[in-house]
């Protein structure tokens, strides 16, 4: 696959920082592998810089584009989960009948509960240096909050420790 010169910056960037967004090590259950991904984006044979080069957090489609970034993510494994959480997404948020830009990230625990967090706003990453790398550290970072923060409500409201 063709790369742009976008793309080819975004690469020597993402060379130059840590090789991973968390990790298993740190007792998280959502984390991304760098490595993988950077791996993806070097060969010619995965959609990823053509998904980076779509996200554009100025256009009414990047949740939805994010939400297609992370799927690919997700089937590349370059998003890894640990048990209980099964499986993460993305939403596109809509304001009326359109869409605005925005989406949710959604947590599914032992393929049984889902819990959503708040709307991401698009202008959180209009000055990304990286783009695909702080939506990967965000959808990460809000993902294993998201995760926790129902252990500690369904602890509060059942009396048991978390």
């Amino acid at each position: 696959m063709f790369l742009t010169d976008l793309v080819r910056a975004a690469l020597a960037r993402r060379r130059a920082v840590n090789r991973t967004v968390s990790s298993a090590g740190s007792g998280l259950t959502v984390w991304a592998d760098l490595a993988r991904l950077d791996e993806l984006v070097a060969g010619d044979t995965d959609d990823l810089p053509t998904l980076f080069t779509l996200m554009n957090p100025g256009g009414r489609d990047f949740g939805t584009d994010v939400a297609t970034f992370i799927d690919h993510c997700c089937e590349q494994q370059i998003l890894l989960l640990a048990a209980p959480v099964t499986a993460v997404g993305i939403e596109a948020t809509v304001s009326g009948d359109c869409r605005d830009g925005g989406f949710l990230v959604m947590v599914t625990i032992a393929d049984q509960i889902s819990v959503a967090s708040g709307q991401l706003v698009p202008e959180a990453f209009r000055d990304a240096d990286d783009l695909p790398r702080k939506v990967l550290a965000v959808v990460v970072d809000i993902a294993d909050h998201a995760y926790r923060e129902f252990l500690r409500t369904a602890a509060e409201l059942t009396g048991s420790a978390s």
